[in-house]
């Protein structure tokens, strides 16, 4: 065996480059083994037909403890040993990445040894001879735990355990092994990378990790104050924590990246919503392990922030949450931990970034100014999309700022065309006076609470909400649609078999969800038959009146908090709870249109289906159908509508006939008939 492999005494000169200084160790020891092993070489044994290798292990010819004194005595292998010694020392200089990454990962001297090994076959494949040599198979070209031992002066221990930083940070890979085997160690492909100096990102992150790039922050971000308090407990020698709440888009992930410039920081971001469930302490670990290794701040976001789990791993520098409006995350043990919420932009500051980033936003004159600036109240990630899209008039800045949120409400809501003008109302006198009292509030309302006094004397008074209430088809649900489209904003219809639950405590949770989504869009809230909702609350005979009462009491309290526009309809005025009844605002009751504004809907709709010679046709008939039949405003709809069709069926224009057909139809699906005397004169004619 001694004569396989020939050991010189030639002594490599010293190298500073700290990969090739581990390289030049591992085959300094493994010179030092092989000259050990040559001096137990075969050796007569009771079964000659047994091989060196066995009688090695009956005899333990290759006894540990015999081999460090024979590395003691002989001066060849005392001096491989030395200058081995001599270039750990090189390989593991703190200013290398050697040494650098075993210090980050707080290895231990075994671990390092380890690491050495595996590294230097990386490096010089040649080595794979050799080990297969140590390894006593020609076919075992890979590294073992029980090799690198030996080579290490180690003996039979174990080098590494679970909770070390190797395990920990799965900087080796363990290949399959059969049983009773030591399975062939390899470093893990991002590791080697950073020790080739390799910038990159951990394979496993691409898809859900991204670098933020620092942006000039906006005048009301404290970026030297929060980045001096961290600074301050580094100093302290404590990790910090920062945890940023607001909107989506409000510019957290930027804040976060302009605080890591002022500390000499990258910012890794990492959305845990790009990452499934069974991968995220996984994918934790490997994000903490690219934030060590290069010195970054690591910052997550996503739905699944809170499930966010560090326990063992060592703290970064400094870790970000970022969180929506009104959630919440476990404090931190053993973090300085900062909590900011991001401030809302006013109307000036919306002004400034769209003047900043649509470069045609100068040429608009200054009441479309005004009106993007306070009527959308965009977040700023929100206006660079705008920009981003190429925005040059005012109604495409709208329709954008229209869009841009409009998903947020998901199963909650459902979005209603606003196809409706003023004129297609027919309210009366009182009604249309209530109405512009209404839409003027709308308009100025954003300016308004921006002045600190209305907003210290009034602190949960921001939002507008408005009661409409009256019979079916008076027209509430029009009200709505025209004032979302008098102020340019998409209406909603609240779904409430989406938020109502009939478990414990689902109801609340799906308000909080409603209305947190809802206060973050531009949009108009409409609830439908809101009495189903904002009932009374009742007498408690058991559990489950208290819970209801309890989440009436819950929703009156984010109504009053609700910073948006929200309209609520219904039949049923006399159900309402007259606690929540109290903080509208506006109360509009909607009463049977008058003969006089019945005549006008029976025009109008006339008109617009069968054209101006219909209505003049039958213009006198009109009027007496208007005195005569009590009719709301949906009823003679779906009357005009009906005749139409039975005109299209006679192949001639709309006639008295057929209104009288479709208005009977109508009728009689309530149980009502036309008065006899106008039905005597319809028959006759």
């Amino acid at each position: 065996m001694g004569g396989a492999m020939m050991v010189g005494a030639t002594v490599e000169a010293p190298v500073v480059d700290p990969i090739s200084a581990a390289v030049t160790r591992v085959r300094l020891l493994a010179r030092r083994r092989v000259r050990w092993l040559a001096t137990i070489g075969p050796q007569e044994s009771e079964d000659s037909v047994a091989s060196a290798e066995l009688c090695r292990a009956l005899l333990d010819l290759d006894d540990p403890s015999a081999e460090q004194r024979f590395y003691e005595q002989d001066p060849q292998a005392r001096s491989l040993g030395q200058q081995a010694r001599c270039m750990a020392e090189l390989a593991l200089d703190r200013s290398g990445v050697l040494g650098d990454l075993v210090a980050s990962l707080a290895l231990d001297e075994a671990e390092a040894d380890l690491l050495q090994v595996c590294v230097a076959l990386e490096i010089d494949p040649s080595l794979g001879a050799v080990y297969a040599f140590l390894a006593g198979d020609p076919e075992q070209r890979w590294v073992t735990e029980p090799l690198a031992a030996r080579l290490c002066g180690y003996g039979r221990r174990s080098l590494w355990s679970p909770v070390g930083g190797l395990a920990q940070w799965e900087v080796l890979v363990a290949g399959p092994a059969a049983a009773g085997e030591s399975p062939p160690l390899r470093v893990d492909p991002f590791m080697l990378g950073f020790l080739r100096n390799r910038v990159e990102l951990d394979a496993s992150l691409l898809r859900c990790a991204t670098r933020v790039d620092p942006r000039p922050p906006l005048r009301q971000w404290p970026v030297g104050a929060l980045a001096g308090r961290v600074r301050a407990a580094l100093e302290r020698g404590a990790p910090s924590r920062i945890v940023l709440e607001g909107p989506r888009s409000s510019g957290r992930r930027t804040l976060a990246a302009c605080i890591g410039a002022q500390l000499g920081m990258s910012v890794l971001t990492i959305d845990t919503d790009a990452v499934p469930e069974a991968e995220l302490a996984r994918i934790h670990r490997r994000g903490h392990r690219q934030a060590l290794l290069h010195r970054m701040a690591l910052l997550w976001h996503g739905s699944r922030v809170a499930h966010v789990r560090g326990d063992g791993l060592a703290r970064l520098p400094l870790e970000i949450f970022v969180i929506d409006s009104g959630a919440d995350i476990t404090a931190g043990r053993g973090w300085h931990e900062q909590r900011f919420r991001m401030p809302p932009l006013s109307s000036e500051d919306r002004l400034a970034l769209w003047s900043t980033l649509v470069p045609a936003f100068a040429s608009w004159d200054e009441l479309h100014k005004r009106h993007v600036s306070e009527r959308y109240c965009l977040q700023v990630g929100e206006i660079e999309y705008a920009a981003a899209q190429g925005v040059s008039e005012p109604r495409e800045a709208e329709q954008v700022a229209r869009e841009v949120t409009r998903g947020r409400l998901g199963e909650l809501g459902t979005l209603l065309e606003c196809p409706f003008v003023r004129r297609d109302l027919h309210l009366p006198d009182r009604l249309e006076r209530q109405l512009d009292e209404l839409l003027f509030e709308a308009r100025e309302r954003v300016r308004f609470w921006e002045n600190e006094v209305a907003r210290r004397m009034f602190p949960r008074g921001t939002g507008l909400v408005a009661l409409l209430s009256g019979a079916p088809g008076t027209g509430k649900t029009m009200t709505a649609q025209v004032l979302a489209r008098e102020l340019g904003l998409d209406l909603f219809r609240i779904d409430l078999a989406s938020t109502v639950s009939k478990y414990i405590g689902e109801t609340a949770k799906n308000l909080r969800r409603l209305f947190v989504r809802a206060a973050e869009m531009n949009a108009v809230l409409l609830f439908d038959e809101a009495d189903a909702l904002f009932s009374k609350r009742t007498d408690v005979r058991d559990s489950h009146d208290r819970h209801a009462n309890a989440d009436t009491n819950y929703l009156l309290q984010l109504v009053e908090d609700y910073p948006g526009i929200a309209i609520l309809a219904t039949n049923r005025r006399q159900n309402m709870d007259d606690a929540f009844v109290r903080r509208v605002r506006y109360l509009l009751y909607f009463p049977r249109p008058e003969a006089a504004q019945r005549r006008s809907i029976w025009a109008q709709l006339v008109g617009s289906l069968g054209g101006p010679d219909a209505v003049e046709a039958i213009g006198a008939d009109l009027d007496a159908l208007a005195d005569a039949t009590e009719a709301t405003g949906a009823q003679i709809k779906n009357a005009v509508l009906a005749a139409a069709f039975f005109s299209r069926e006679e192949r001639r224009p709309i006639q008295m006939a057929h209104l009288m057909r479709g208005l009977e139809r109508e009728l009689g699906n309530q149980g009502r008939t036309l008065p006899p005397g106008f039905s005597t004169r319809e028959r006759s004619a």
